[in-house]
């Protein structure tokens, strides 16, 4: 039997675990995912969000454990992306007399997935409406884009909880649902990394997230994906949006790379021990033996960052395109500055110039230093190299 979880008087976890999934459309999900999903019994039971559809049953199960079907009021859709809907259909089968309540533009995304439901018995809702359950009165706060078109936040003003759909949450599967039940450096670690992943084109709607959640109090944040927040923990997952949306970064160089015979590697190692005479860190990401999942994670909170490629049939290294070509829709290379640095034999200016033209797109600023492809770097290159690695530390040292 799967069991639900009370996670505050009257709020039961009714979502389920992902334990084996390790690519989220290009994410990958190495500890796995949830799809969180909450009951709210009162005297009209609510359901806040869904799971995705082969776990419909578990789903449903958790539910039926609290509650029978056919006592549900609410099923309320705060986004229509199927991870956290597309059991909302399976559930509307076993509980027909219940109402979808969602907002204008969720609806739209809803009918056209799930044409089932169009018949269904719909409440829509703006930052207007005023939701009475029972002792419960339910509000909602659009937060268009983030990431999609028709998310929104519900929020329970008597249980001071924000059902936060995608924000705040992380990409994990645990069988604990608090983040005070495991090591907090740890959810950080994988906020950043769903943010850099998820988010990170969306730094100026966060802020007005953050302006709309700052209307209501909460002390509460129960997430749709991985542990919700609660105590001294809501403060830090607080303060690293505000950082990811005021745009400050930690005093970092990312350095990513790919290498063919060692000569790329060789300048990039130049490179760091540059960056670290100056006094700021350095990441080096082999993009040989690292996800862009990882690189994106670094790039996310990095000041500036350097890329090296050597030269393949004229071209960049195929890592080194996808690396791009992922920063460029995430906007994680955005108003940076870099440096690029490249191995070549007889073929090197179309390799940079390739790098120019690619990291122009992804909206940064760049200088470029060239390495002839050899094993041995030169003396005088190696000096190139760890000023250019000095020059990038001091910059993400003021940038910070």
């Amino acid at each position: 039997m799967f069991k639900s979880i009370e996670m505050l008087p009257d709020i039961f976890w009714v979502g389920v675990n992902d334990w084996s999934i390790r690519s989220f459309h290009g994410y990958h999900t190495t500890r796995g995912a949830s799809y969180n999903a909450y009951l709210i019994i009162d005297e009209q039971p609510t359901i806040v969000d869904s799971v995705k559809h082969q776990f419909a049953s578990e789903y449903i199960e958790r539910i039926q454990q609290q509650i029978e079907l056919t006592k549900i009021k609410y099923i309320i859709a705060n986004h229509a992306e199927p991870d956290h809907s597309s059991s909302i259909s399976a559930l509307y089968e076993v509980a027909p007399q219940a109402t979808i309540v969602t907002n204008s533009k969720c609806k739209e995304h809803l009918d056209i997935m799930y044409p089932s439901l169009i018949a269904a018995k719909w409440l829509i809702v703006d930052n207007q409406t005023q939701l009475s359950i029972g002792k419960r009165t339910l509000s909602f706060i659009p937060t268009q884009m983030v990431h999609w078109p028709c998310n929104m936040f519900t929020y329970s003003q008597f249980d001071k909880a924000l059902f936060s759909n995608d924000a705040f949450g992380q990409h994990i599967a645990t069988s604990e649902r608090w983040v005070d039940q495991h090591p907090i450096d740890d959810i950080i670690y994988l906020v950043k990394e769903y943010n850099a992943n998820i988010l990170a084109h969306l730094p100026v709607l966060m802020r007005k997230v953050l302006s709309n959640c700052n209307k209501v109090k909460f002390d509460f944040i129960l997430t749709a994906h991985g542990v919700s927040w609660r105590g001294a923990a809501l403060d830090l997952v607080l303060a690293e949006y505000q950082r990811f949306a005021s745009l400050s970064y930690e005093s970092k160089v990312t350095i990513c790379y790919d290498t063919m015979y060692g000569s790329t590697e060789a300048a990039a190692l130049l490179i760091a021990e540059g960056v670290q005479q100056a006094g700021a860190r350095a990441e080096l990401v082999n993009l040989n033996v690292t996800s862009l999942t990882t690189a994106a994670l670094h790039l996310y909170d990095s000041a500036c960052f350097a890329i090296g490629s050597p030269s393949m049939n004229s071209a960049m290294m195929p890592t080194i395109s996808a690396l791009l070509c992922y920063a460029r829709g995430l906007r994680l290379l955005r108003n940076k500055y870099g440096s690029l640095f490249g191995a070549f034999g007889w073929a090197g200016t179309p390799v940079m110039n390739n790098l120019v033209e690619e990291l122009v797109k992804c909206g940064a600023v760049v200088s470029d230093v060239k390495t002839q492809w050899k094993f041995d770097i030169s003396n005088q290159t190696k000096s190139i190299l760890v000023a250019e690695g000095l020059k990038l530390g001091q910059f993400a040292l003021v940038k910070k």
